[in-house]
């Protein structure tokens, strides 16, 4: 007896699918999507914060720097311009253009505070404008402080804390991790503590304690956030 192939199975012939094998193949496919977009965004997420923490690390190195020539000390009281320092922008501008000789290295893309800038920097009055600058800043810090103690870190919200809604103040990343500079110019990505809106930096001797409520340094730090955008 001859057997001959059917007209789907033919060489040579266009194989046709059964409705079944078409939602299999596209269940198959959703759930392999579904997979890998959370693996995708989180790579995406660790980019964007190592690159963060790289121009972080500049504006650290920028400040100790500051501070060899100004007696050990960072900016504090008024800038290198005569400004009184009320904001962190304010402070940061006394590190261009002698120590930085550009704005980008102060913005985060995506960040409510300062997710741009021109890189206008003549005359004065057009170095880090609101909008320029995301990071927050602590007076009253010099070169031989604690090397466990930050400079530099993430914009937060009016509280000082963090969230997980991005686009919203303190939340460029998330609520998953905020980016520290120390007094020393070391750089860390910390994993934030508590939940919502209510995230925080956990400080190195005390995880259930705020990094950013600096009663443990004593009464003359002061947390400074960007200028309003």
């Amino acid at each position: 007896m001859k057997t001959t192939l059917s007209p789907r199975w033919a060489p040579g012939l266009l194989c046709a699918f059964t409705l079944i094998e078409i939602l299999v193949v596209i269940t198959i496919i959703a759930i392999l999507a579904g997979v890998a977009l959370p693996v995708y965004q989180t790579a995406v997420m660790s980019g964007r914060q190592n690159a963060a923490m790289q121009n972080a690390r500049q504006i650290g190195l920028a400040l100790r720097a500051y501070a060899n020539d100004q007696g050990g000390i960072y900016p504090s009281g008024t800038n290198s311009y005569g400004e009184a320092i009320k904001t962190s922008n304010d402070a940061f501008r006394s590190l261009i253009p002698n120590y930085l000789d550009n704005e980008q290295v102060f913005v985060v893309a995506r960040s409510k505070d300062g997710p741009k800038a021109d890189n206008k920097i003549d005359p004065y009055t057009e170095i880090l404008k609101a909008g320029e600058n995301h990071y927050a800043y602590i007076t009253g810090l010099g070169d031989t402080s604690n090397s466990l103690w930050p400079l530099i870190v993430d914009g937060a919200n009016a509280d000082g804390k963090y969230t997980n809604v991005e686009g919203d103040p303190g939340g460029v990343w998330k609520g998953t991790k905020a980016l520290v500079i120390n007094a020393d110019s070391s750089a860390h990505l910390v994993p934030l503590q508590g939940t919502g809106a209510e995230r925080y930096i956990p400080r190195f001797d005390d995880p259930t304690q705020d990094l950013l409520n600096l009663s443990y340094m004593g009464s003359s730090n002061q947390l400074l956030e960007p200028a309003a955008n």
